[in-house]
C-alpha cells in the first residue's frame, strides 16, 4: 500500500489532492492518505449548504463551507479531526450491497483495529460508521472516478464540539427540496478516553504507527508538478464557488424576520446554485421600490460572501429604509 502524508490544513488542496490522486495514480497499490484541516465544514455531493449549516454563524467564526465529490451528510472538521482517505480499485459492473460493505470494510475494519490497539472499544457500527460506546466517532462516505473508488471520512479526537453545534445547525422548515439531509448523530471526542491526553498531533502519529503495524507500506510524497496539478484542480473545481454552490439541487427558500425598522420576509427560487426568481415583502420604509433590488439579487451564485460583497455595493437604505445589510443577509441566509 503507499501511503500519502498531506501536511497542509487546506482542505480545499487535500480534496484535490484525493481526486488528483485517483485519476493519475496507478493502482496495483491502493492509496492510503491522512490529513487534518483548518476550520471548515464539508458538505456531501447532494446537499443544500443553506439546509445544513447556519451561513452566517460559519461566516462570522471565520468557518470555510467546502463540498467534497461523494454524498453524505454535513461535517464539520478542524485542527483537532483526523481525516482519512483510502483509494483502491473498483469494479463498477458490481453493484452489489455484499461489495459496498466489503469496500467501507477495507477502511473501517483496519481503523477500529487500530483503535482498541491504543485502548479505545472502537467498532464497526452499520455500514460506514464506528463507535465507541455507542457513540459515533467515524463516518465514511465514498465516490467513483471510472475503476477508482474514494472511500474517506472523519475521526473525532479533539474536534470543537461547541462551533460544531453553532455551525450544523439550521431550521429544516425553511428549505423545500428533494435534495438529501443529513441527521445529527449524537458523537464523541476521542481524547475523552486518553488520560493524561495527549495533543491532536501526537495522536495522528500514534494513529499511524498502529494503523500500519500489520500492513507493508511505502511512503510517496508529492513532486513539484504533482502539487501543480493539484493546485489546478483545487483551483478549478474545490475552491470555485460554481462548484460549491452550482452543485445544489434545485430548491425554494422562505424565511422572515422583524427587525427595529420592520418585518423582511422573502421568497428565493436557486436552481444550480443561482438565484432565478427573488421576492422581498414586509413593512419597512424604503423610498424605491423593492423590485430594483430584487433585480440586483437575481442571476447571482447563493453564496453568503458574494451575496455579501454585492451588497456592501448598494446603498439598500433606499429600498428598505432601516433594516441593514446585516439583518438583510440574515434573513436571506
Amino acid at each position: 500500500m503507499i501511503y500519502i502524508e498531506l501536511n497542509s490544513p487546506d482542505v480545499m488542496f487535500n480534496l484535490a489532492a484525493e481526486e488528483y490522486v485517483m485519476r493519475n495514480f496507478p493502482l496495483e497499490n491502493p492509496v492510503f492518505m491522512l490529513w487534518r484541516t483548518e476550520k471548515c465544514v464539508v458538505i456531501g455531493r447532494n446537499q443544500i449548504a443553506a439546509a445544513e449549516i447556519d451561513l452566517q454563524a460559519a461566516h462570522s467564526l471565520g468557518i470555510k463551507i467546502v463540498r467534497r465529490s461523494s454524498g453524505g451528510g454535513a461535517v464539520f472538521s478542524d485542527p483537532g479531526n483526523i481525516m482519512q482517505s483510502f483509494i483502491s480499485s473498483f469494479n463498477k459492473s458490481d453493484n452489489s450491497n455484499d461489495s459496498k460493505k466489503i469496500e467501507y470494510a477495507q477502511l473501517i475494519e483496519p481503523m477500529a483495529k487500530a483503535l482498541r490497539r491504543m485502548g479505545i472499544p472502537a467498532i464497526a457500527e452499520g455500514r460506514n460508521d464506528i463507535t465507541v460506546n455507542g457513540r459515533k466517532i467515524s463516518g465514511l462516505a465514498q465516490y467513483a472516478i471510472k475503476d477508482r473508488l474514494c472511500t474517506h471520512g472523519s475521526l473525532l479526537y479533539n474536534t470543537n464540539l461547541d462551533l460544531l453545534t453553532q455551525v450544523l445547525k439550521t431550521d429544516p422548515e425553511k428549505i423545500s427540496s428533494k435534495a438529501l439531509k443529513s441527521v445529527r448523530a449524537r458523537v464523541v471526542n476521542l481524547c475523552d478516553y486518553f488520560n493524561p491526553k495527549i495533543s491532536a498531533a501526537e495522536f495522528f502519529d500514534w494513529l499511524k504507527s498502529n494503523l500500519f503495524d500489520e500492513i507493508n507500506t511505502e511512503n510517496y510524497n508529492f513532486t513539484k508538478q504533482d502539487i501543480e496539478k493539484i493546485n489546478i484542480i483545487k483551483t478549478e473545481k474545490y475552491a470555485n464557488p460554481e462548484w460549491i454552490n452550482g452543485a445544489t439541487p434545485r430548491f425554494s427558500f422562505h424565511n422572515a424576520k422583524r427587525f427595529h425598522a420592520g418585518k423582511i420576509e422573502i421568497f428565493l427560487n436557486v436552481e444550480y446554485g443561482i438565484i432565478n426568481s427573488c421576492k422581498i415583502f414586509g413593512d419597512f420604509l424604503g423610498v424605491f421600490p423593492v423590485e430594483g433590488l430584487e433585480e440586483k439579487l437575481i442571476n447571482q451564485i447563493y453564496d453568503f460572501n458574494l451575496l455579501s460583497d454585492i451588497l456592501s455595493k448598494i446603498d439598500i437604505k433606499f429600498y428598505l429604509g432601516g433594516v441593514t445589510r446585516d439583518e438583510l443577509l440574515e434573513c436571506l441566509f
